[in-house]
C-alpha cells in the first residue's frame, strides 16, 4: 500500500487530480472507510481553482463500480474470458514476446499509447523503456489520428524558443475547429472561466467552425464554414492581413524568409473566393483579418477539427505563417513555459530552423507506402501489417487505449487485432477493445495510484494547447485501495516483470526526452510507482520532495522562466513558404472543390466529429453521466425536416466506406447539410446491438485509404461525404 492511501473508518477528505483529459484538474474526494462517497473540484488550488467537469465528479462512480474488473483474464479458444493469475500471466505475456521476436524480429512487439496513460503517468515512461530494451521500434501513438499536422507543420515552418503568447497577454485568439469549454484545449485550467475573463476584459475571440460551439457563442467573429476548406479560410485571412498592411516587417525581416512566396500562393484567395467556396460571409472574413491587424499581441490555436477534415497540415502550417507574419512569437521578458518537475531550460527569443518532417530510414508501411514522420510511427498501415505475418511486421502489441472505438475502419481493426499473437489490454472493465485482447490485464483507477504533475508539463512542451505556462508543480498519493478480493496492476508493472522474466534491464527516462540521461533500473528489487516518479523526478527544477508538501499544488516563483534575448550568433529563420506546403496550397486554388468535397446526390450531407463534457473518446463512462446512453446524430432543424424526421427517430448513415444505424437530434448551431457526431460510442462487429443503448461507432463511417495525408497518413476523419435515410423508408426499399 502506497504511504498516504486513506484507511479511515470515519469520513474524511483526500486530494488527487483528474485525469480523464489533460485538463489535469486537481479534486477533493470525501470517502467513508473505503468507499468514496464523492467528488468535487478543489477550490484551494492556484490554478484551477475548483473547477471541474462530469467526468470528475463521475469518479466516485467509477472506484465504487461493482462490475469493474477485479482479475485479469485470458481469451480460450472459444472466445470466452476466464481468470488468470498475475504469475501466470507475466509467464505467458513474456513468452509470447520472446516468440515472437525469435520468428520475426524485435519489431515485431508494439505499444500503443492512447490517452489513457494520463491517468497512470509511469506507464508511458515503462512502456518506452521497455521496447528499447527488447530493441524494438514499434512505439505508436494516438498523435497520427488527432493533430498529426500540428508536429509536420512545426518540422516544415521551423518552430519560435519562447514559444507561443499565454492567453492572459492576449488581445485576440483564433480557433479553428477548436472548442477549449469542452475539449479544454487552450484554456485547459478552467476553460469557462479563462475565455470569460479574456472576452471581458476586451479580448477578441475569432472562431472558425461549422458549429456554433460552446465556445462560439463567445466569439466577436465566428466564421461558419463549410467543413474542410480551413485551409481556403486561413489562406483568405493571410492574403487579408498582408494585402492590409499588417505584416510585421522588422519581424519578418528579422526571423523569416519566404514573404514573397506566400504573398503570391495566397493572391487567389480574395473575399469572394473564400466565400463562395468556404461558404463564409466575406464581410465577417475582413472583420476577422481586421482584428488580427489590430491586435498587439495574438495567437492562432487548431483543434482536432481541421486535422480530421483532411489537409490538416496545411491548415496548421498556414496558421504558423499567420502567427509569424504578424509577429505574435513571444518577446524577451515574455513568461515562459516553466518547468517544476522536468529539467529547467532557458528558452530565447529566436526562431529554430526547420528540419525533417519526415524520417527517411524508418520502414515503410506496407499498404500505403508511408513512413515515421515527426508525429511518430504511422497506424495507417499498421492494420494490414498485423495481417500479415511477416519478419518485422506487428505480432504483439501492448495497448493502451480504445481502438475499437477510435480507430477508423472497425470491421478491418476488429480483424487486425484478432489476428494478433498477443494483444494485452489494461482495463478497468470489459470494453469493447478489452473483448478482443488476448489478456485483460486488470488495472488500478486513476484515484488508485499517486500523481504528479510531470506529465502535465511534458505536454505543453509537445502541444501549445496542453499543458500549463505558470511554474506549477503538484503530487498526491493514492487515496484509494482496490477491492480486497481482487488481484489489480498497475499498468507500467507489465513492462517491468515481462523484462525481469527475459533477462533485460531497463533504463527509466521521462517520456519527450533524450533517451542517453535516462537511469538505470534496480531489477532485483521491485519498485514501486513512488520509486518511479522519484526517478523521473532526477535533475528537475524544484525536487519532487519539495512538491510534495503542497496538496492542492504550487505556483514556484523560484522557478519562474522568462523568454530571454535572441542569441548573436542565431541565424535560424522560420519558413513562410515551404515549397511543398506552396504546392498544396497551390492546389486548394487551382481544384474542382466541389468534386474534392464529394458531396452530391448520394451524399448530400458533410460528417464531422463533436466533443461532449460527460466522455472522452473510448475511455470509461460512468453509467447515468449521459443524457442518453447514445451519440445523437445531429443535424440542423431544417434538414431534419427536409427529410421527414423528428428528433429521436432512427437513420441509416451511410459513407462510400460503410453505415451505421443512427438517433437523429436537431441542433440549430449547426452549419445546414452537416451532420455531427461524438466517437467512442456502439458495440464491437458482430454483437448484439442496439443504436439506442450503445450508440453507433463513427468509425465504420471511415476508410485508412480515403483521401490520407502522404505525410503522416492520417485519412479524412471529418468531413466525411454521407447519405441520411430514415429506417422506415430504408425498410420499404
Amino acid at each position: 500500500m502506497t504511504d498516504g492511501t486513506v484507511t479511515s473508518a470515519t469520513p474524511v477528505t483526500a486530494k488527487s487530480v483528474c485525469r480523464c483529459c489533460g485538463g489535469f484538474c486537481p479534486v477533493i474526494a470525501t470517502l467513508d472507510g473505503s468507499r468514496i462517497e464523492k467528488v468535487e473540484g478543489n477550490p484551494d488550488a492556484p490554478l484551477h481553482r475548483g473547477f471541474i467537469c462530469p467526468k470528475g465528479r463521475a469518479l466516485a462512480t467509477q472506484q465504487n463500480d461493482p462490475n469493474r474488473l477485479k482479475h485479469s483474464l485470458k481469451r480460450m479458444p472459444d472466445g470466452s474470458f476466464v481468470p488468470i493469475s498475475k504469475d501466470q500471466l507475466i509467464d505467458e505475456i513474456a513468452e509470447k514476446v520472446r516468440q515472437c521476436i525469435e520468428e520475426y524480429g524485435p519489431d515485431s512487439v508494439a505499444s500503443y499509447m492512447g490517452n489513457p496513460v494520463h491517468e497512470q503517468p509511469a506507464t508511458a515512461p515503462m512502456m518506452v523503456s521497455f521496447l528499447e530494451a527488447i530493441g524494438s521500434n514499434s512505439l505508436y501513438t494516438v498523435a497520427t489520428i488527432d493533430q498529426p499536422g500540428m508536429f509536420v507543420s512545426d518540422a516544415l515552418h521551423g518552430t519560435w524558443e519562447g514559444g507561443h503568447v499565454p492567453l492572459d497577454l492576449l488581445d485576440v485568439f483564433l480557433i479553428i475547429g477548436g472548442n477549449p469549454i469542452i475539449s479544454k484545449q487552450y484554456a485547459n485550467n478552467n476553460p469557462g472561466q479563462r475565455l470569460k475573463s479574456f472576452v471581458g476584459r476586451g479580448g477578441k475571440l475569432i472562431v472558425i467552425d461549422p458549429r456554433r460551439t460552446e465556445t462560439a457563442r463567445r466569439a466577436a467573429v465566428h466564421l461558419q464554414g463549410i467543413p474542410g476548406e480551413d485551409p481556403a479560410i486561413l489562406a483568405g485571412l493571410i492574403h487579408l492581413v498582408i494585402k492590409g498592411g499588417g505584416t510585421d516587417a522588422a519581424f519578418v525581416k528579422e526571423n523569416a524568409t519566404g514573404l514573397d512566396a506566400l504573398t503570391a500562393a495566397v493572391s487567389p484567395f480574395t473575399p469572394d473566393y473564400v466565400a463562395q467556396r468556404a461558404g463564409v460571409d466575406p464581410e465577417q472574413l475582413r472583420q476577422a483579418a481586421q482584428l488580427l491587424i489590430e491586435a498587439k499581441r495574438g495567437d492562432v490555436g487548431s483543434g482536432v477539427g481541421p486535422s480530421m477534415a483532411t489537409r490538416g497540415t496545411l491548415s496548421t502550417y498556414l496558421s504558423r505563417c499567420l502567427i509569424t507574419l504578424r509577429g505574435f512569437w513571444t518577446r524577451p521578458g515574455d513568461p515562459a513555459r516553466s518547468p517544476v518537475l522536468l529539467a529547467p531550460w532557458q528558452p530565447r527569443a529566436q526562431p529554430s530552423a526547420p528540419y525533417p518532417a519526415i524520417m527517411p530510414d524508418a520502414p515503410r508501411k506496407p499498404a500505403r507506402g508511408i513512413g515515421a514522420s515527426v508525429a511518430g510511427l504511422p497506424l495507417n498501415g499498421l492494420l494490414e501489417e498485423m495481417m500479415t505475418p511477416a519478419k518485422g511486421n506487428v505480432c504483439a502489441m501492448f495497448m493502451h487505449g480504445g481502438a475499437m472505438r477510435t480507430w477508423p475502419d472497425t470491421r478491418k481493426v476488429k480483424e487486425a487485432l484478432e489476428a494478433l499473437d498477443l494483444l494485452v489490454v489494461h482495463d478497468i472493465e470489459m470494453s469493447a477493445t478489452a473483448r478482443v485482447a488476448t489478456h485483460v490485464i486488470a488495472t488500478n483507477t486513476q484515484l488508485e495510484v499517486p500523481t504528479f504533475s510531470q506529465w502535465f508539463e511534458s505536454v505543453s512542451f509537445t502541444h501549445p494547447g496542453w499543458g500549463v505556462q505558470e511554474p506549477y508543480g503538484l503530487y498526491n498519493p493514492a487515496l484509494a485501495t482496490p477491492p480486497p478480493d481482487a488481484e489489480i496492476m498497475a499498468s507500467w508493472e507489465i513492462y517491468y516483470h515481462v523484462a525481469r522474466r527475459l533477462g533485460l534491464s531497463l533504463k527509466l527516462g521521462r517520456i519527450f526526452e533524450d533517451r542517453a540521461s535516462a537511469l538505470p533500473m534496480d531489477m532485483e528489487r521491485e519498485p514501486d510507482t513512488d520509486a518511479l516518479y522519484a526517478l523521473l523526478c532526477e535533475g528537475s527544477a524544484i525536487p519532487l520532495e519539495t512538491v510534495k508538501q503542497y496538496a492542492d499544488g504550487h505556483i514556484f516563483e523560484e522557478a519562474r522562466t522568462k523568454v530571454g534575448p535572441r542569441s548573436d550568433d542565431c541565424s535560424a529563420r522560420l519558413e513562410l513558404a515551404d515549397a511543398g506546403m506552396m504546392a498544396q496550397l497551390q492546389e486548394v486554388a487551382t481544384e474542382d472543390y466541389h468534386a474534392r468535397r464529394g458531396t452530391g446526390p448520394d451524399f448530400p450531407y458533410l460528417f464531422i466529429p463533436r466533443r461532449i463534457q460527460q466522455t472522452t473518446n473510448a475511455t470509461y463512462r460512468a453509467e447515468g453521466i449521459l443524457r442518453t446512453p447514445y451519440n445523437p446524430a445531429y443535424m440542423h432543424g431544417t434538414d431534419l425536416a427536409q427529410l421527414g424526421l423528428s428528433p429521436g427517430d432512427l437513420v441509416r448513415i451511410r459513407s462510400k466506406n460503410g453505415s451505421i444505424v443512427g438517433v437523429v437530434e436537431s441542433d440549430d448551431d449547426l452549419r445546414p447539410g452537416v451532420l455531427s457526431m461524438t466517437h467512442g460510442f456502439g458495440a464491437n462487429p458482430g454483437d448484439d446491438h442496439d443504436p439506442r443503448e450503445h450508440g453507433a461507432n463513427v468509425n465504420e463511417l471511415l476508410s485508412w485509404s480515403d483521401d490520407y495525408d502522404p505525410l503522416h497518413g492520417q485519412p479524412r476523419m471529418g468531413a466525411v461525404p454521407v447519405s441520411v435515410l430514415p429506417i422506415e423508408q430504408e425498410e420499404k426499399a
